[in-house]
């Protein structure tokens, strides 16, 4: 087994000195190692931990967001409320301070209780909207989103399961969930709206004005997908992309320029677009090679000279689950692996010049997901390679 060239090891949870990384704005957010959320400052990179298990689930790359609704996390402020009230911040949230607030339900009778507030939205975007809340007397927390109802589910915050409708839940810290539900506008508005129902339930009853459900932020952005969580105060925040690369000296000390081959472990939160993994490449569209997702597809790609030499399709992934891509490469020569899969060969590639390497982006696209590991192999048989046809086949990893 030949050693690796470079291998990044992103669950130690530590940056190589080698990357440089940059993100401005003080506005992203990550899950600490005691499983909590937490802001994180500007061109700090963000190594993202499970809020169960505590385990570090590598390096967190995202494409820019923005979360349009204002006052995200204290409801007290230009929200509206309908046959409910609000208990200001003296609950413990996911971030385990004191910045939760209680939605409690009102007295009408067979009516329901919820709170709102007009937020502007473009015709044709898809938007998604999630909200974090844990069970209080109540454990069924309502998403609506668009005043015209595009989209409404029902969600149990005790059992943690999409009660009703469509959408995701995410467990968080000190019993928290995370609710998305994603849709196009059709209207000029994707007002946000958050009802409290009694477990299990979802049609209209009788509150009695003391129970209700905690909830910690609401979030608004355009997008197919949710992103990690962007607080808001008196305007929207936007949460700028990870820019994690390796470039001039640091990058030419381990790249071989002939072949090569490189093993990536990922695991992605959307499988929707182009999400790279890792891309070597020379600042253009023109010299390119790449580990990636494209839709379901882990794939190797390569362009040189402009012309695409090969995109090996190495079999099916899936959002939320992890997986290990390797690509080999060579004159005449290329291959990808998905896990421990069978190998997918091409043997008609010219290999282009490259001068740096991107984690988790082209440039463009962004892997909105978890970087665990990344190693880089400047050989392959080399010195222990097979033949097989007269051509040097990797064995190595």
């Amino acid at each position: 087994m030949i050693a690796p060239k470079l291998a990044l090891n992103f669950l130690t949870a530590t940056l190589d000195p080698r990357i440089t990384f940059a993100r401005s704005g003080n506005t992203a957010t990550r899950i600490n190692n005691f499983g909590y959320i937490e802001t994180v400052n500007s061109n700090i990179a963000r190594f993202d931990f499970d809020p169960i298990t505590l385990l570090c689930k590598g390096l967190l790359i995202e494409e820019q967001r923005q979360n349009v609704v204002t006052y995200s996390n204290d409801f007290r402020v230009s929200w509206s409320f309908s046959n409910s009230s609000i208990n200001a911040n003296n609950f413990t949230g996911p971030d385990n301070s004191q910045t939760a607030q209680k939605l409690v339900c009102g007295t009408a009778i067979n009516s329901t209780s919820l709170f709102t507030k007009t937020q502007a939205a473009t015709i044709g975007v898809t938007y998604t909207c999630t909200v974090i809340a844990k069970a209080g007397e109540h454990g069924t927390i309502r998403v609506r989103m668009g005043a015209s109802q595009i989209v409404s589910t029902y969600f149990n915050l005790v059992t943690g399961i999409v009660q009703a409708g469509s959408g995701t839940i995410k467990r968080l810290a000190n019993g928290y969930y995370a609710c998305s539900v994603t849709a196009t506008a059709t209207a000029a508005e994707v007002n946000p709206y958050v009802y409290t129902y009694p477990t299990g339930t979802t049609g209209a009853y009788t509150g009695n004005g003391v129970d209700g459900l905690y909830v910690w932020n609401v979030q608004i952005e355009p997008g197919a997908f949710p992103t990690s969580t962007i607080l808001t105060g008196n305007s929207s925040a936007t949460r700028n992309a990870d820019v994690a690369t390796i470039t001039g000296g640091n990058f030419s000390s381990f790249w071989y320029s002939t072949r090569g081959g490189a093993l990536v472990r990922a695991l992605p939160s959307t499988v929707s677009g182009t999400c790279p993994l890792v891309q070597f490449d020379d600042g253009t569209a023109n010299e390119i090679i790449a580990l990636r997702g494209n839709t379901t597809n882990p794939e190797l790609y390569i362009v040189d000279g402009g012309a695409p030499q090969a995109q090996i399709d190495a079999g099916t992934i899936a959002a939320n689950t992890p997986y290990s891509l390797t690509g080999w490469w060579q004159q005449n020569f290329c291959a990808a692996r998905l896990d421990a899969g069978t190998r997918v060969e091409d043997s008609s590639a010219t290999i282009p010049t490259v001068t740096q390497m991107r984690i988790g982006s082209d440039g463009t696209n962004y892997l909105n997901g978890h970087i665990a590991r990344i190693n880089y192999y400047d050989q392959f048989s080399g010195q222990i390679y097979t033949r097989r046809k007269n051509k040097a086949v990797f064995s190595v990893i």
